[in-house]
């Protein structure tokens, strides 16, 4: 841009674009308009105009395999999981916080890595569903025959059974650490 259509008043001091009331010194580090604080937009390569800093952000979308092995594998590390710390009870909390960040980290992974809003909450639903998976599948290969009480023990184990010594408060950490995870 020249300075002859830079707007500015008979001193020479320049005025903001968007606000000719308004004396400034900057200007878009693009186009080179003259900006006020108030319409400046600080990026990483400096201070742009609102129309140069508009980013525009392309939508990333999952397809169907993407999620459904993202589910997959968030849904049999948490069953894995949860058969390991069946065996090892003294972990319990921390164990239970950990398992939630590992199936974050394989949600995230069954995705290719991509930061997708409904991640999150699949990765929540993934380690609770992965405990229910893991307590039912323990049950089944020691010969419990299946029933209404087969599904019914993991939630009866969440809230102190003696199975698992009550792993809610460790599984809502680890369901927070999941979110995080793929947020």
């Amino acid at each position: 841009m020249t300075s002859a259509t830079l707007p500015s008043d008979e001193s020479g001091t320049l005025r903001c674009a968007r606000h000719p009331n308004t004396e400034t010194v900057l200007r878009c580090g693009r186009c080179e308009t003259p900006i006020c604080p108030r319409c400046m937009i600080g990026t990483p390569v400096g201070a742009r105009c609102p129309t140069c800093a508009q980013v525009k952000r392309f939508s990333i979308l999952l397809k169907p395999a993407e999620l459904a092995r993202a589910i997959g594998y968030g849904i049999g590390v948490g069953a894995i999981g949860t058969v390991i710390l069946t065996f090892i009870p003294f972990l319990g909390l921390i164990g239970y916080a950990v398992l939630g960040f590992v199936v974050g980290e394989a949600v995230s992974v069954g995705a290719n890595r991509k930061r997708v809003r409904e991640l999150a909450p699949i990765a929540v639903a993934c380690l609770f569903v992965g405990f229910e998976v893991g307590i039912v599948g323990l049950l089944g290969v020691r010969g419990v025959p299946f029933s209404i009480e087969l599904v019914l023990t993991p939630i009866r184990a969440l809230f102190g059974g003696s199975l698992l010594q009550g792993p809610l408060i460790g599984l809502l950490i680890g369901a927070l650490l999941a979110w995080m995870r793929t947020r």
